[in-house]
Order: C-alpha cells, then sequence, then structure tokens
C-alpha cells in the first residue's frame, strides 16, 4: 500500500474516532454540567436577594420581589408565614359578593420543567419570622442532545471530507520529496559525482536527505581514495617490473664479458692464455658486480624499514659525526670543502638520511671540478650540497639523472659513472619521508642539490 493511501486511512480514522468520541462526550456529560451550572447561579442569585430583603419590612420585601420577579425568570422568589401559608405573591380581587384571595405557584407556571427550590428563614423589621423561597427551572436538554445525535452525521461528514483534502495534500507533499530522494538514491547507484538529494524544510525528511548526502560524498571520496590508491600501487608494480628489467639487462652484460673471458682461458685462445691478467679482470667484475647487488639490496630494504624506524634527531650533531672522511678527501684531492651547519631537528629514519646524505656528498666529490669549490650547508630548514661541476647537466639530463641504472653520456663507463643507481637511492628515501627536493644547475658552472625540510630549530 502507498504512503499516500496510508495516510488517508489512517487520517479518516482518526478523524471518526475524534469526532465520536467528542460528541459521545457531549451528550453524556453535558447534561450533568448543565445541571451544576444552573444551580450554582441560581444559589448565587438566591442569597444575595435574601441578604437584601433580611430586616426589611413586610411590605418592601413584597414590593423588592415583585420587582426582581418582573425583572429576572432565573429564580421564581415567594414568601411564606410561620404557618407555612403562601403570603407573597398573592392577588386580592374584589367584587360584588366580597373578596377572595388567587394565590399562584410557581410549580403551576412551569409544569414542564423540571423545577427545584431552596429556601431560607429571614426577619421583618417588625420582628416577624418568614421564610424566604426561591425555585429556579431546569429547561430539559433532551432537545439538544436530540440535536447532537442529528448533527453528528453532517459533522463526521464535514470533518472526513476536511480531514481527507488535509490528508491527501499533505500526502502529496510529504511523498513528493520521498520520490525525489528515492530517485535521486538511484541515480547514486551509477556513483554518478554530481548527484545530490533535495533538502527541503527542518523535519526528518530533510535530515534523511542530508545524512544521505553526507553518506554519498563520504562514499565517493573513499571510492576515490581507493582509485587513487590503486593507481599508486600498480605505479609501484610498474615501476617494479621496469626496475627488474632494467636490472636484469644491467646484470646481464658483464656476466655475458665475464663468462667470454672464463671460456677462453679455459681454452687458451690468444691473450687469455695470460690468466693471471684476466682473473684479476674477473674480479674487477664481480667487484662491480656485487656493488650493484647490495645497492640493489639497499633499495629493497628502503619502503620495509623507514617508517618502522623513525625517529626525531639533530642533522647538525648527525653530519658533524660523519664529515671528518670527506674533509680528508678534501685535502687529498685539493678541493675547497666550506661547511656551515645551523641547527634542524628532523623527523626520520636516520641510518637512510645519512645513506642518501652521503650519496650526495660522493656525487659532489666524484664529479666536483679538479681544485673546485664543495659546498655544505644546513639554515632556513634547508640542506644544500652545491659544487664547482667538471660537467654541468643540461634540464633534459636532469630530469633523467634519478632513473635507475642512467648515466649521463661523459660517465658510460662503469668505473667513472659507478653503479647508476645512487641518485635513485636518494629519490626512493626522501619520497619515502615526504621530503621535497631540487636538483639544479646554477650560473652555469655549478650544481646544487637541496632537500626542503620542515624547519623544527630550537
Amino acid at each position: 500500500m502507498r504512503i499516500a493511501k496510508k495516510h488517508f486511512l489512517l487520517t479518516g480514522t482518526i478523524i471518526f474516532i475524534v469526532v465520536t468520541m467528542v460528541l459521545a462526550t457531549l451528550y453524556f456529560v453535558m447534561p450533568v454540567y448543565y445541571d451544576q451550572v444552573k444551580h450554582r447561579e441560581a444559589k448565587s442569585e438566591f442569597s444575595q436577594i435574601a441578604q437584601q430583603v433580611q430586616g426589611k419590612p413586610s411590605d418592601d420585601i413584597g414590593k423588592l420581589l415583585s420587582d426582581y420577579n418582573r425583572k429576572n425568570t432565573r429564580v421564581w422568589f415567594s414568601v411564606l408565614d410561620a404557618k407555612g401559608k403562601l403570603i407573597y405573591p398573592r392577588i386580592d380581587l374584589a367584587n360584588e359578593k366580597g373578596e377572595f384571595q388567587l394565590t399562584i405557584l410557581p410549580s403551576d407556571m412551569s409544569l414542564n420543567n423540571q423545577t427545584k427550590s431552596m429556601s431560607k428563614k429571614i426577619k421583618t423589621a417588625e420582628g416577624t419570622t418568614l421564610t424566604l423561597r426561591g425555585e429556579y427551572s431546569l429547561q430539559p436538554i433532551s432537545d439538544a442532545n436530540y440535536v447532537l445525535l442529528s448533527l453528528y452525521p453532517y459533522i463526521l461528514f464535514f470533518s472526513l471530507a476536511l480531514g481527507g483534502v488535509a490528508a491527501f495534500l499533505y500526502s502529496r507533499f510529504a511523498t513528493k520529496r520521498i520520490k525525489e530522494i528515492s530517485e535521486s538514491t538511484r541515480k547514486m547507484a551509477t556513483l554518478s559525482p554530481d548527484v545530490i538529494c533535495p533538502v527541503k524544510g527542518h523535519d526528518e525528511i530533510s535530515n534523511l536527505a542530508q545524512d544521505i548526502n553526507t553518506l554519498y560524498q563520504n562514499l565517493l571520496m573513499s571510492i576515490e581514495a581507493l582509485r587513487l590508491e590503486n593507481e599508486k600501487v600498480a605505479e609501484s608494480e610498474r615501476e617494479k617490473a621496469e626496475f627488474l628489467r632494467m636490472t636484469s639487462h644491467e646484470l646481464k652484460t658483464p656476466i655475458t664479458s665475464m663468462m667470454g673471458i672464463v671460456d677462453g682461458m679455459i681454452y687458451g685462445v690468444g691473450d687469455f692464455k695470460d690468466k693471471d691478467k684476466y682473473l684479476h679482470k674477473c674480479r674487477e667484475i664481480l667487484e662491480e658486480q656485487s656493488r650493484l647487488v647490495q645497492s640493489i639490496l639497499a633499495i629493497s630494504k628502503i619502503e620495509m624499514r623507514i617508517e618502522a624506524e623513525e625517529e626525531e634527531f639533530s642533522l647538525k650533531q648527525l653530519l658533524e659525526e660523519n664529515l671528518n672522511t670527506y674533509k680528508m678527501l678534501a685535502d687529498m684531492k685539493g678541493y675547497k670543502f666550506i661547511v656551515h651547519l645551523e641547527e634542524l631537528y628532523v623527523q626520520g629514519n636516520k641510518m637512510y638520511l645519512l645513506k642518501a646524505i652521503k650519496n650526495l656528498l660522493d656525487n659532489a666529490f666524484h664529479y666536483a671540478l679538479a681544485g673546485g669549490e664543495i659546498l655544505l650547508i644546513v639554515e632556513h630548514g634547508r640542506f644544500i650540497i652545491e659544487n664547482d661541476a667538471e660537467h654541468v647537466l643540461d634540464e633534459q639530463q636532469i630530469q633523467k639523472i634519478f632513473q635507475p641504472f642512467y648515466r649521463p653520456d661523459y660517465s658510460r663507463n662503469r668505473k667513472d659513472g659507478g653503479t647508476g643507481l645512487g641518485l635513485f637511492i636518494v629519490q626512493q628515501i626522501l619520497e619515502k619521508h615526504n621530503l621535497h627536493y631540487c636538483f639544479e644547475a646554477v650560473d652555469g658552472t655549478r650544481m646544487r642539490f637541496t632537500i626542503f625540510f620542515s624547519d623544527n630549530k630550537r
């Protein structure tokens, strides 16, 4: 059953019950209430008149009561003497035969009405004790009850008609909003981002629409976050696959070369008869591959260990403890090594951040111009390494320099260019720490690497 029909039937039932109960209550309660009101009013008037006639002369009492009876019909007053004889009201008529007295009783004037009476002893000015009597009539209320019963069908019909129209209009209004919410939720099933439930008013239905909108927006944000996470995972998997491909290619060439050398020594072909010479050559190749494998293993451990071992430490103290080797290297090779360190506290994995810094220092020394200047600066929340470069990288080379196994044209030789993983490792460590960095050429003669730490200087 539809909500509109339910509202109509429920409203009609409630109206029927309420109208019936109200009329039934009036039918049974009204006579009792009417009797109480009449008695209270009559008693009040009787008490007032009794006070007024108390101690008055007999003639004044008759005149006062006569005036009151002419003006008011609510209570009919009469006066009796000590013997119970009616002395007021009375009419004296005279005729040829003599005089006679006609007494009019109130009860004779209200034969069709239910009457009640009250009485009270009063004294006249002459000292005579009289009885003041008051009678009041209760008009039959059965006529009113009959009218209620006669009007009941019309009142009920009018109430049902009026309530039905109101229920119909309200049901249309209420169900219209519910239908709009239902249509919006069906559109939400398609995960369309521009769908919203209309919020009208400040009742429970509007609260429901607002809650649905909030829930849907949270759902869309969760889906978007999940999508980004999936893309991130997919990108990570692609990077891993690409890294493995490049690693296998990087390992394949020296292994093939060494196998050729070993085969030449085994079969004594040409210069390969000089085994001592080529055994040393094989050792050099193996040492290079060992360094390469160690770098690959270091990369594989970065993701697993950085977050687990984060701590707050002084970058200045960490550098001071590890710069002696580089100062000695600068003295040996004639570099001008300038160090300026301000206090800076950072949050991260101390071991891996130190590894990234050492890789940067190694590159700065390795590619510095002979006799050139190397700067190491920590200030204003930044870590800066700058050197007079033997070869200044162009923009295209800088964009590729962080790729694994990439070497610029001038350092294709592994002996000069290392494993090709140093800056890739630096990039991985800094990105795992959510640190921004910049590698750029300065003045066409120098290269500068900057790491932007949050400034927690104390």
